[in-house]
């Protein structure tokens, strides 16, 4: 497998992986800024405007058709969150070249578009057209009323979003309903100016490249028309994990009523390990073991051995640091269900790992990580998560790293865990929880 190659100019990036295993070329356009509360909102409608037109290709169904034109290319914007920052994204796949030929030349044209939706969207009388920007307002309620349909999801964000309360992680990826009904053509357009300003910009092409880096440099140049401001400045600091301390010991607890059959009961734990941490590795074995399998200790013993939730996990945010877990339960088992699932947090912590579990999540976390080296874009994403805390770690290495940890290591890393937040999503008929 091969390596991404990087190049750099500033606060432009463009990062290259050239592999023959695909049968499409994969291109992501990432237009970072830092999450700010009075730009959080503005800057997540953006990119959904972005590809409501162009200047060139005024109306979604130019745009649509065009792609049509380019072998069926596909193409599609979004807004995302890493950490502390706020991407607006533009993403495309197109059959690659050298197994169709009259695919050739495509994969420009397609690279062409996806800078034009970033950089030269349609512009009415006063900005962004009124048009689409009163039905973006529209659909924009409706992306973040619809988060709560998932209630699985929902209370996940609503945990790590408390974990960050203060911080920029702690503001949510799309914004808030509060602040759509203001927003005019003109404050929208001077908010898309402001972000290919202050922006970083990172361009990511996986696909069989000849030359890495001559389209390196050409891409750069490319880069360097479209995002002036970007050439000569200097890349912004490098994202770290919310810090573990400076809160105090005692978690805090969130009791959210809806109308659900099902409790959710959430706890989100700091640990201040960021993704180039030397304990990071650890961390994420640690995690397998505690929440990411069917052998691991929640699925055991919270839902098999006490029968006291219909799902039990898991999960690590590699750039925060944190360690959250989910448990889908009766509202009535609440206290008994945080008791369990704390008991597992301190065997851990007090070295109750068997090189069983060790060996058989060390196992699970390679199946999975091989599974990724088959998606062009989880790669990616990957390598992106390691631009952005300054580790150019590769999954190989990344796997390498795991197949090492001891279980030591894996104490070490559980005792890095510090409670922060417990939420509670139950009926309007439950009993509050927390102590």
């Amino acid at each position: 497998m091969g390596e991404f190659q990087v190049y750099h100019r500033g606060r432009l990036h463009v990062h290259l992986l050239q592999t023959t295993q695909f049968r499409t070329r994969h291109l992501s356009l990432k237009v970072c800024r830092p999450l700010q509360r009075d730009s959080v909102t503005k800057s997540a409608m953006i990119p959904y405007l972005w590809i409501d037109g162009t200047s060139r290709l005024p109306t979604p169904l130019d745009i649509a058709r065009y792609s049509d034109e380019l072998f069926g290319a596909l193409i599609r914007t979004n807004i995302g969150k890493r950490g502390p920052l706020q991407l607006a994204e533009v993403y495309a796949s197109v059959p690659e070249e050298s197994r169709a030929e009259e695919a050739q030349g495509v994969f420009d044209d397609v690279l062409k578009l996806s800078l034009e939706l970033a950089t030269d969207p349609l512009r009415g009388e006063d900005g962004f057209s009124a048009e689409f920007v009163k039905r973006e307002k529209s659909l924009h309620r409706k992306r973040i009323a619809s988060q709560a349909d998932d209630k699985i999801a929902y209370a996940m964000e609503k945990c790590t979003l408390h974990v960050c309360r203060g911080l920029p992680e702690g503001l949510p990826r799309l914004g808030y309903e509060e602040d759509i009904e203001a927003l005019t053509p003109a404050e929208l357009w001077k908010a898309h100016e402001q972000l290919l300003k202050e922006s970083d910009v990172y361009l990511y092409i996986v696909g069989d490249i000849k030359d890495s880096d001559a389209l390196g440099e050409r891409l750069l140049g490319q880069l360097e028309q479209q995002f002036p401001a970007a050439k000569g400045a200097v890349s912004r600091q490098l994202v770290r994990a919310i810090p573990a301390d400076g809160r105090g010991d005692q978690p805090e607890f969130m009791t959210e009523r809806q109308q659900v059959q099902q409790g959710k009961l959430n706890l989100g734990f700091r640990t201040g390990v960021s993704y180039d941490d030397e304990d990071y590795p650890a961390l994420l074995v640690a995690n397998g073991i505690l929440g990411g399998f069917p052998h691991s200790k929640l699925f055991r013993n919270v839902r098999e051995k006490e029968s006291l939730a219909y799902y039990a996990s898991s999960r690590l945010d590699g750039l925060s640091g944190i360690v959250a877990i989910q448990t889908g339960i009766e509202p009535s088992v609440a206290e008994r269900a945080q008791k369990i699932i704390l008991e597992q947090v301190e065997a851990m912590k007090q070295g109750d790992v068997s090189e069983e579990e060790l060996h058989l999540t060390q196992g699970a976390l390679a199946n999975q990580y091989r599974q990724v080296m088959d998606q062009p874009v989880s790669r990616l994403e990957i390598h992106f998560s390691g631009t952005l805390a300054g580790i150019d770690r590769d999954v190989e290495t990344l796997m390498k790293r795991m197949h090492e940890v001891s279980r030591e290591d894996v104490v070490r890393a559980s005792n890095r865990l510090l409670l922060d937040t417990v939420y509670f999503l139950s009926s309007q008929e439950g009993e509050t929880h927390g102590n």
